[in-house]
């Protein structure tokens, strides 16, 4: 059964089916904790931009991050807020904030269509992909909501972490940007 108590039809799914044709709680889980364990490791105040499906999907990511850092939440209420064209003006709110250097939160911010491009939020650190991105078009705009600098506020770099596979698709891709280079790198200890 799916989140929703529907039957899963048996059937072979890919990521891209996932929260569309098959809507799977424990999977959202998974990505939460780990993002939550990955956070917690390097910095919980890392401006965090989370790529998800569609709007239920958001609103499920934040619930999600909400509960697994509720420690924060109570200093911090708005730690984790979601920004989606259904949300208005209160999203609108939650983005101007997240796009703010000075502030701290909303650290981590949910959405799905409305941040793929044109938004200037230099400080983003962690682009985070829980949705499949098709189009190498998207996926460069995407990406691109990371690669501002900000050395004044330490922002030097910034992670992709990818739960669809998407980046390592496109980043192979030599139309991205010519030939991949490759790197190990060894994977985080959670």
């Amino acid at each position: 059964m799916d989140r929703y108590g529907r039957p899963i039809p048996d059937d072979e799914y890919q990521p891209k089916d996932f929260e569309k044709a098959v809507a799977l709680r424990a999977r959202t889980k998974a990505i939460t904790k780990h993002l939550s364990n990955f956070l917690k490791a390097s910095d919980r105040f890392a401006k965090t931009l989370v790529f998800c499906v569609d709007q239920e999907h958001t609103a499920e990511m934040r619930h999600e991050l909400g509960n697994l850092n509720q420690e924060l939440r109570k200093t911090y209420p708005d730690y984790v807020c979601r920004a989606t064209s259904d949300e208005g003006d209160i999203g609108k709110n939650h983005l101007s904030k997240f796009q703010d250097v000075d502030l701290p939160t909303p650290a981590i911010l949910t959405t799905s269509q409305l941040l793929t491009t044109g938004v200037d939020a230099e400080m983003v650190k962690n682009v985070v992909l829980a949705r499949v991105v098709g189009s190498l078009a998207e996926f460069k705009q995407i990406i691109g909501r990371g690669t501002r600098l900000n050395v004044d506020y330490g922002k030097e770099y910034f992670n992709i972490i990818d739960y669809t596979g998407t980046a390592t698709i496109h980043f192979a891709d030599k139309d991205f940007d010519g030939e991949p280079e490759y790197k190990v790198i060894p994977p985080l200890p959670f």
